[in-house]
């Protein structure tokens, strides 16, 4: 089955991490993109501008909704366990010991941007290296059923530099990468993006914007 996630090598510009880095140095770890001093739009355009454009629109259809509320700084501590991107706002509880519903994966896709050095000795992402066909549900998230199920040729986890980015889609199944080894600080910036035309119901009321078109460079 094919890899549920695409490593794009300097995605962006070292420079403009760095920028985004500084404009966030107060910014708590785990902060929405709509709480940030960033310009949303700005960051937009970058992606737009960048090879991740083609990989989301080809996915998601034309001027994919980039959803503000979901978009995240993070540094990778606490660690977040083993999920899917695409079980937001699904009520797992009222599917208790059944198997999640047809449809109950958002349709998306998760843009991972790392600003600083990561894999090594900050905390990075690791994800299982299969394509899933749905949901799992709780039980089967925790560290134990997920290394009983796919065994540790499955697990990859990412080094990265600055610029560098990840994409992967909703059922991707991946947590953080963090080792006791990892003692240096890490920040990445997490964009959610899903498609405007049928966009869900689970995410409809939250802040967002279409990702733009390229900007025109001029000869």
């Amino acid at each position: 089955m094919p890899t549920p996630l695409q490593l794009l090598p300097g995605l962006l510009p070292a420079a403009l991490c760095e920028a985004w880095l500084e404009a966030t140095t107060n910014s708590p770890a785990s902060t929405p993109l709509t709480a940030l001093p960033l310009d949303a739009a700005a960051v937009l355009q970058a992606v737009a501008d960048s090879a991740a454009a083609g990989p989301l629109v080809g996915a998601l259809g034309p001027a994919p909704w980039c959803n503000l509320s979901q978009s995240w700084l993070r540094s990778g501590r606490p660690a977040h366990h083993w999920h899917q991107d695409g079980a937001l706002r699904h009520d797992f509880l009222a599917h208790a010991g059944q198997p999640a519903p047809a449809g109950a994966a958002l349709s998306m896709q998760t843009l991972w941007i790392a600003l600083t050095p990561c894999g090594g000795d900050a905390p990075s992402l690791q994800w299982v290296g299969t394509a899933l066909p749905g949901l799992l549900s709780p039980p089967e998230l925790t560290p134990e059923a997920v290394a009983a199920r796919f065994g540790q040729g499955a697990f990859q986890h990412a080094v990265l530099q600055a610029g560098d980015a990840l994409l992967f889609d909703g059922l991707c199944l991946h947590r953080t990468h963090l080792t006791p080894t990892m003692t240096q600080a890490r920040r990445s910036l997490e964009l959610r993006f899903f498609r405007a035309e049928a966009l869900p119901e689970r995410v409809a009321g939250d802040a967002g914007l279409r990702l733009p078109a390229a900007a025109q460079v001029k000869a």
